[in-house]
């Protein structure tokens, strides 16, 4: 009985590791930008009480006695499958791809990197995602903060599909005169973007698994195509996630079911050894 509940109980904490999981999917599936944490399950602790024998002199062999297999947690994976993309302001930006934005949370010290482009311009100019400010190439090539831009609204500025920023001081003329702001969009991409891990909002940040990010780049190649004027949002699909969670809580279910059902039996032994 000490078995059967010890393997429920690896179970239960397994299914509620996955459940976390799944909640928060549920909870940010119309943040911009959120990737899908996926979970996945191993056996261990197999029982083998015996491995069979072999048919002998005309007799037949024995097959493996075995109580089957516990089970655990075997690991998280980011789901970096594109999001559906909805319609922004003019300073937004979704990449077709498999690129990210670059944003650093201590001045450029190091670096985050998202797919939220649902852009915003902060009192002091500077363009952020979430927060965090956006890092773009100045003409000279060099990866910078795009900064001091000369207003707040959006709807002054536009993104050429080469990354380029530009800015208008009356987007109602018609047309608009726009001019270069200095700034073009930097991306990068990781050979194995799976490898990242959840950071900052919707940012991620390099690990031993990811590699390190490729040298920043304007768009097209490895890194994909932007696209001005959208957002990419979750990757999260309401349905399928909510089903998962049923499972998920019906396993739970299950294992303390049994649990209680071991623990039963040990007291039913016990009483009656008194």
């Amino acid at each position: 009985m000490l078995d059967v509940m010890s393997q429920a109980q690896n179970a239960i904490e397994a299914y509620s590791e996955a459940l976390k999981a799944s909640s928060a999917n549920i909870a940010n599936m119309n943040v911009p930008g959120y990737k899908r944490i996926g979970v996945s399950f191993q056996s261990v602790f197999e029982k083998v009480l015996s491995r069979g024998t072999a048919a002998e002199g005309g007799a037949g062999g024995t097959n493996p006695r075995q109580l089957g297999q516990g089970m655990a947690l075997a690991q998280t994976t980011i789901d970096l499958s594109a999001g559906d993309m909805t319609t922004g302001s003019a300073l937004d930006l979704a990449i077709s791809g498999s690129g990210f934005f670059i944003v650093s949370p201590d001045g450029g010290s190091s670096f985050l990197y998202t797919r939220a482009g649902n852009f915003e311009i902060n009192a002091s100019g500077t363009l952020t995602s979430n927060g965090l400010p956006v890092y773009g190439l100045d003409d000279s090539g060099n990866v910078v903060p795009i900064t001091n831009l000369p207003s707040g609204n959006s709807a002054n500025y536009k993104w050429l599909p080469n990354g380029t920023l530009q800015y208008t001081a009356d987007p109602s003329v018609t047309p608009p005169v726009y001019i270069d702001t200095g700034y073009h969009i930097a991306l990068t991409y990781f050979a194995n973007p799976s490898g990242l891990t959840q950071a900052q909002g919707t940012s991620f940040a390099e690990t031993l698994a990811s590699g390190s990010a490729a040298a920043a780049q304007g768009p097209g190649g490895a890194v994909g195509v932007i696209k001005p004027g959208l957002i990419e949002q979750s990757n999260v699909f309401f349905l399928a996630e909510s089903i998962a969670s049923l499972e998920l809580q019906r396993a739970l279910s299950a294992n303390l079911s049994v649990i209680k059902l071991a623990s039963d039996l040990v007291s039913s032994f016990i009483q009656k050894l008194g």
